[in-house]
C-alpha cells in the first residue's frame, strides 16, 4: 500500500490539523464558547450541595471565562464576603440546613442585593411554587444545558449591573 512519501504524508497531516483548528476555533466563536473569546470579569457563585456539581459547574464556567467561587452551604456562603461587582449568584434549591429558598429570604432581609438563578433536580408543582415566590432571575431545572446557563447568568450580570448594591 502506498502511503507517499514522507513529506506528503506531513503536508497532509498539517492540512487537516489546519482544517481541524479552523472548524474547531469557528465552532468556538459561533456557540456558547464565544464566552472565551470574549474574556469575562464577571464572578458567578456555585452554591449546591452536591461536590460533584460545584465541580462540573466550578470547571465548565472558568471554561467560559468567569470567575468561580463555590461554596457547599448556604451558611457557608453567608459568613463568606460576598464580592462586590459584576456577581451573580448559581443556587440550589434542597440543601441540607439552609435552602435556596431561604439563602435568597435572608438576602432580601438584610439588603444584600445579588442576582440570583435557582437550580433543582425536582420538577413539581410545589417546586416551580417556591422558586416564583423567591424572585429569581432565572430558574433552571438539572440537568440543563449550558445556553441556558450562559442565558440565565447574562440576565443576571445585566440585572446586577443595573441594580443599587
Amino acid at each position: 500500500m502506498y502511503f507517499g512519501t514522507m513529506a506528503e504524508r506531513f503536508a497532509r497531516d498539517a492540512q487537516c490539523a489546519c482544517a481541524m483548528m479552523e472548524m474547531v476555533g469557528a465552532t468556538l466563536r459561533s456557540s456558547a464558547y464565544s464566552q472565551l473569546w470574549n474574556k469575562s470579569t464577571a464572578t458567578v457563585i456555585v452554591v449546591d450541595d452536591d461536590a460533584s456539581i460545584r465541580r462540573a459547574l466550578g470547571r465548565q464556567l472558568q471554561i467560559l471565562g468567569f470567575s468561580v467561587l463555590d461554596f457547599q452551604s448556604a451558611e457557608d456562603f453567608l459568613a463568606s464576603e460576598v464580592p462586590t461587582g459584576d456577581a451573580c449568584l448559581l443556587l440550589d434549591v434542597y440543601m441540607p440546613g439552609m435552602n435556596g429558598i431561604e439563602l435568597c429570604r435572608s438576602l432580601a432581609a438584610s439588603g444584600r442585593h445579588l442576582p440570583t438563578i435557582l437550580i433543582s433536580g425536582r420538577d413539581d408543582e410545589q417546586i416551580r411554587q417556591m422558586m416564583r415566590k423567591a424572585n429569581p432571575i432565572a430558574s433552571l431545572l438539572k440537568p440543563f444545558d449550558e445556553k441556558k446557563l450562559l442565558s440565565a447568568i447574562r440576565k443576571a450580570l445585566r440585572s446586577g449591573s443595573s441594580s443599587p448594591s
